[in-house]
């Protein structure tokens, strides 16, 4: 895939946003890097707490996506019962601040789906 943005003398390609974005389009991800970079460590139950409505399933789910692109890690403390916190890496930092931006312009400029319009009414014709 080409490259599609020209800014400021540079080329932004696409192709590696790809992943990021499809990770984020996922439902719960975002609320969960805002989530996860609001405090240094959060708990399994914080976070459902945090972010009403997510299901413990989901939770899990999102979790482990989210680590396995590398913007979360997971701590596992030798305790009974065992203690497990959550984190942003400093990848996951920096594509929450990389957010911010985005999620000022859509506060701005909210885009709501536009209504669709079915097929024009057939007219009748007149004899």
């Amino acid at each position: 895939m080409a490259c599609m943005i020209r800014a400021g003398g540079r080329e932004y390609c696409v192709d590696p946003a790809g992943g990021v974005l499809g990770l984020l389009g996922k439902g719960w991800a975002l609320p969960l890097m805002g989530v996860l970079g609001n405090r240094s460590a959060s708990r399994f139950n914080e976070i459902q707490d945090a972010v009403r409505g997510i299901g413990g399933k989901v939770l899990a789910s999102r979790l482990r996506d989210l680590a396995e692109m590398g913007l979360v890690t997971r701590t596992v403390y030798a305790e009974v019962p065992a203690r497990v916190e959550y984190r942003l890496t400093e990848a996951g930092i920096e594509l929450r601040e990389a957010l911010i931006p985005l999620l000022a312009w859509a506060t701005i400029h909210p885009v709501a789906p536009r209504p669709r319009r079915g097929p024009a009414p057939r007219r009748r014709r007149t004899p």
